[in-house]
């Protein structure tokens, strides 16, 4: 079964967000992720709290660990603090 990254974001600079995003999807796949879908959110219910979202599908749960858990991922997260004025990251799976 596999294991899905649920990411919620509010871009703030959108120059950072094109970097990190330029480098995390390259990692994301190096542990067997796919982005399955990307883009500004659309709420059914409830209150917005995140402009944009992502899911990301991995093989299972240790690949999306791996992943997250990187050096080179790691490495980003200065970029992503630059880049989202809020972000939260789920594990499902």
């Amino acid at each position: 079964m596999g294991a899905y990254v649920l990411v919620e974001v509010t871009v703030g600079d959108k120059a950072a967000f094109d970097r990190y995003g330029a480098k995390a999807i390259p990692v994301i796949k190096e542990f067997g992720g796919e982005v399955l879908v990307v883009g500004p959110w659309e709420m059914l219910f409830g209150e917005p709290e995140f402009q944009r979202g992502m899911v990301i599908r991995f093989p299972n749960r240790d690949a999306a660990l791996g992943w997250y858990q990187a050096p080179a991922y790691q490495a980003l997260l200065e970029t992503r603090a630059l880049a989202f004025t809020d972000c939260r990251f789920r594990l499902l799976g």
